[in-house]
């Protein structure tokens, strides 16, 4: 297998008729965008203890990387990939020090607070070139359906939920999410507030928010 692209900065080039982050309208936090973000935190939180830890990304690291018969070279950088996301969203303590655990709150807090500045709209791309690369296990500029399957997998969640949501995102059904596929799907889900958005299951079906 070819080794795991490392994160670069930037697109190969800005995809072309996609609305610009800047563009959308200040997130409010409604129920159903919190929904999604909950959905994608209780994925990740595979103890199912309630908080985010590097210890529930080693174990989506580890299920991702036995669904793609990784080696552990490759693991290694799909995890310091996965790390680095969780410093990113993390709390910081009084000291200023990034804190061990990330609560549920505090996960969607920090994704709104971060979702909102102009400075983080102006480098969304980039952002998600690098979430593509991470998805992007051979290398080849392409997301395969066993590739996406694979995040799908490593949440334990269902392959007919793969299936479905690869099947939107794939928009010219060539049977690969290209990097403009996947930027458009991704911009949509964390930056819609839309109920009815065709994207809002990118990560699986939305959690019981009652639960």
């Amino acid at each position: 297998m070819t080794q795991v692209t490392l994160l670069k900065q930037g697109l190969d080039k800005q995809p072309l008729c996609l609305r610009k982050p800047i563009e959308y309208p200040q997130l409010t936090g409604s129920d159903h965008w919190k929904r999604k973000m909950r959905t994608i935190f209780r994925a990740f939180d595979v103890d199912g203890d309630g908080c985010l830890t590097e210890d529930d990304m080693e174990a989506v690291v580890r299920r991702t990387a036995e669904y793609m018969n990784l080696d552990d070279e490759n693991t290694n950088i799909l995890l310091n990939q996965r790390l680095t996301y969780l410093r990113d969203v993390s709390s910081k303590d009084s000291t200023g020090e990034i804190k061990g655990k990330l609560s549920e709150d505090e996960f969607v807090q920090n994704h709104l607070a971060n979702m909102n500045e102009s400075k983080f709209r102006n480098i969304w791309f980039d952002v998600l070139s690098s979430r593509f690369q991470m998805m992007d296990t051979d290398g080849d500029g392409l997301v395969s359906s066993d590739e996406y399957a694979s995040l799908f997998y490593s949440f334990n969640i269902r392959s007919e939920h793969s299936d479905k949501i690869f099947d939107i995102i794939d928009t010219d059904n060539d049977g690969f999410i290209s990097k403009d596929d996947f930027v458009q799907a991704l911009t949509e889900f964390w930056l819609s507030e839309n109920p009815d958005n065709k994207y809002n299951e990118c990560f699986g079906p939305l959690v019981d928010v009652t639960n």
